[in-house]
């Protein structure tokens, strides 16, 4: 997907945010707690169809008011960034998986219910949710997490799903 130069408002680069990330990962091993921290990796459905359809235009429009829908949604401490084609991660510091989880509803209610572009277009979208847990040990690992996350989101379409919930933890 072609980005129109300057359309897409996210404040921080990937880079930025996993610097933040490694650092309040290492810093909290540093004090011997978990981290009360999660990655939201946001996926707008089928956006390759509305650049079929209706052009890269409407696509870039969509894009951008995505990125306001989040920048709007976020906390003093939250940080965004676009991580590629029709993808946006948001690190989100103190809070709770069930904090997390609620955001990430909020998300998909809001990107649903939103007109987008000059077409008054309706979009979905699926969202990976990974929280900081033990065998979790970097900011590259807890991506992978969210990636993994995503994809299972993606299969159902408008929804999240969290890598591996406490539940499901097998601990005997």
């Amino acid at each position: 997907m072609e980005e129109a130069s300057g359309s897409v408002n996210c404040p921080h680069g990937i880079e930025d945010v996993l610097d933040v990330l490694n650092s309040e990962i290492s810093g909290s091993k540093n004090k011997r707690i978990l981290p009360p921290i999660a990655l939201l990796l946001v996926d707008i459905d089928n956006l390759e169809r509305v650049n079929r359809w209706y052009g890269r235009n409407t696509g870039n429009e969509v894009l951008a008011a995505t990125a306001n829908v989040l920048n709007h949604m976020l906390r003093p401490a939250d940080l965004l960034a676009r991580f590629g084609g029709d993808e946006f991660l948001l690190l989100l510091r103190e809070i709770t998986l069930k904090e997390a989880k609620e955001k990430a509803s909020k998300i998909i209610e809001s990107l649903k219910n939103h007109d987008f572009a000059s077409d008054r277009l309706k979009i979905s979208a699926s969202i990976g949710i990974a929280h900081y847990f033990s065998f979790a040990f970097s900011g590259d690992e807890l991506l992978g997490c969210a990636v993994e996350a995503l994809a299972l989101a993606q299969k159902e379409g408008g929804t999240f799903k969290v890598f591996m919930e406490e539940e499901e933890w097998n601990e005997d």
